[in-house]
């Protein structure tokens, strides 16, 4: 006969994630058993949508009081406890039934938890926790805050691969709140049980996530101290943030001899010599890094208990080893990490930064763009984006418009590829083209504003003054466009050969420095393999001086500008034409 498995959850104002959360594992459990704490949003109705097992229990600042309430009201075999900001993914045709199936002698099961630390890169940090147990009555919860459930026999307890929790990344914001919060029940507990190794290690991980390592370090000590190997899924991640801690706080020769002495004792947790290369790295020393690092990609994943930040065995380690090996001047063994690490993870598109820098300054722009289409990462929306950006920023349009241009099948209609593809058409000479590509950001679009910004670049360097005003008119009329607006007015005038009143320093509050500055380094950056609009163009380009001359900070970057132009030109003519062209001056 079947098992039958009971979802547990406590929740309290979780509209935004309950859903989610319920919808990943709602197939895979025979009951959901959901205790509100006092909602006051939706929470409530989203639960009853999925269930009829709703309870009530008043809040009391006990975690485990909820989650034991909630365990009353279980009426299958095995219980299944989450949180609504989690979701459950499971690998192939595993399944908490055919886990429970498949180690019949086992009562409880830890099940890896995933912790985002960058939803857009792939980083995150692996953890087991006891989520899975039986519904015999020995399984309770027990602490008031960082509840655990009891166990009597470790060797009751399995170690389960999958199927994986997945915690989602709060908004910051959010996470503070709850840190804060969590602060306050610990510190309570902590003054009822100041020996519990367990609560030094949860307060001094919320002072950590606070950004307070130098409260979070002596608990963390008293942590390692006290938890043996037998709590290791404890003592492991203590390991790291005692690390971190002393890392954070510049005590790296602390750090390093913690690091040194761990890694004779764990020889295989990969994520130990992944931070002792960060911290060599730090300290410059940067052939005793490249061996750290190393040993981390060859040791691969380590133990399933111990804690484990994801890419430190594959591409954050390579993308250090680039910046190692850079440092001690092997351009192409660096060029060759940062390639691997790009290749491992194109969401962790960091070092491609690197790797652009150092082909562009030893093999130019051509070559630079033609390698990276080569290795394939241009076919890759977000690779493809930042290389765009990055030769648009060293003042290579034609590249930057080249990638959007030789990849615009890879983005589907992605609102982000219409502005900068956009953007790149104009200022390299392709008003008409520019112009086309942002008239298809929708009105909803983040980018609408500053694709209405770019259009009236655009119209001012085809000479169409008229259309150009009236999208500046609507800019101004807009409030949180209002300053961009009045820019663009000034600007227009000015290109006219019109007067304009005194230039204010901030409009509703935005200063209108920043905008005219941006609009006058990417007017720099113009290049037309036609130039038959030259005079619009260096019309647009004086209007923008004329503007930048009506600040201090303007007169200044200005003042730097043709101090940069005019080093650019000696190098040139030396480099042409040797030193003795500086004695003919």
């Amino acid at each position: 006969m079947n098992k039958r498995i009971s979802l547990t959850m406590i929740v309290c104002n979780e509209a935004a994630h309950l859903a989610d959360c319920l919808e990943s594992v709602i197939d895979k459990v025979d009951e959901i058993i959901i205790v509100d704490t006092g909602s006051t949003d939706d929470t409530v109705s989203i639960a009853e949508h999925y269930t009829s097992n709703v309870y009530f229990f008043p809040w009391n600042n006990d975690f485990s009081a909820a989650r034991n309430f909630a365990i009353e009201h279980v009426s299958g075999d095995w219980i299944l406890a989450l949180d609504a900001d989690e979701e459950v993914h499971f690998q192939d045709t595993l399944s908490f039934h055919s886990l429970i199936n498949t180690e019949k002698d086992k009562e409880a099961f830890l099940l890896p938890i995933l912790n985002p630390i960058s939803d857009s890169t792939g980083e995150y940090n692996t953890f087991y926790v006891l989520r899975l147990f039986r519904n015999n009555g020995n399984y309770r919860y027990i602490g008031k805050i960082h509840e655990q459930v009891s166990i009597q026999d470790q060797h009751n307890v399995g170690l389960a691969l999958g199927p994986t929790i997945k915690h989602k990344l709060l908004p910051r914001k959010t996470r503070q709140q709850k840190r804060n919060r969590n602060l306050l029940l610990l510190k309570k507990a902590f003054q009822e049980d100041p020996q519990n190794p367990f609560l030094h290690y949860y307060l001094g991980v919320e002072w950590l996530m606070l950004d307070k390592p130098s409260f979070a370090l002596p608990f963390l000590q008293k942590a390692y101290s006290n938890l043996s190997d037998d709590n290791l899924i404890f003592r492991a991640p203590t390991l790291k943030y005692l690390l971190i801690s002393f890392r954070a706080l510049g005590r790296f020769d602390e750090a390093l001899s913690l690091s040194l002495e761990a890694s004779l004792r764990y020889p295989k947790f990969t994520d130990i010599y992944y931070l002792g290369g960060l911290l060599f790295e730090e300290k410059e020393e940067y052939l005793v890094a490249l061996k750290w690092f190393r040993q981390a990609i060859d040791c691969g994943e380590p133990p399933v208990l111990l804690s484990h930040l994801t890419g430190s065995e594959s591409f954050l380690a390579y993308y250090h080893l680039g910046f190692c090996y850079e440092k001690i001047g092997k351009s192409l063994e660096a060029r060759g990490a940062y390639e691997t690490a790009l290749e491992l993870n194109p969401k962790y598109s960091y070092p491609l930064y690197s790797l652009f820098l150092l082909m562009l300054s030893e093999k130019g722009p051509s070559f630079c763009y033609q390698h990276l289409e080569d290795l394939g990462f241009l076919d890759k929306p977000l690779l493809c984006l930042t290389t765009g950006d990055l030769f648009f920023l060293s003042n290579h349009v034609e590249q930057a418009y080249l990638c959007l241009k030789t990849h615009k099948d890879c983005f589907q209609g992605d609102q982000s590829f219409y502005f900068f593809y956009g953007k790149y058409c104009i200022y390299s000479g392709r008003e008409h083209d520019g112009l086309e590509s942002l008239n298809q950001i929708k009105t909803t679009s983040s980018y609408f504003p500053p694709a209405q910004a770019l259009s009236i670049v655009a119209l001012s360097l085809l000479g169409d003054y008229l259309n150009a005003k009236c999208l500046a008119l609507l800019l101004w009329k807009n409030q949180s466009t209002r300053c961009e607006g009045h820019i663009f007015l000034c600007l227009i005038r000015l290109t006219q050969n019109q007067t304009i009143s005194p230039y204010p320093l901030s409009i509703r509050g935005k200063e209108t420095f920043p905008p005219t500055k941006e609009l006058f380094l990417d007017c720099k950056r113009y290049q037309s393999q036609v130039m038959n609009n030259y005079p619009l163009v260096e019309a647009w380009s004086k209007s923008l001086e004329s503007l930048m001359k009506s600040s201090e900070n303007g007169f200044v970057t200005l003042l730097n500008d043709y101090v940069q132009r005019i080093d650019d030109l000696n190098n040139r003519c030396i480099a042409k034409y040797g030193h003795g062209w500086l004695a003919k001056r």
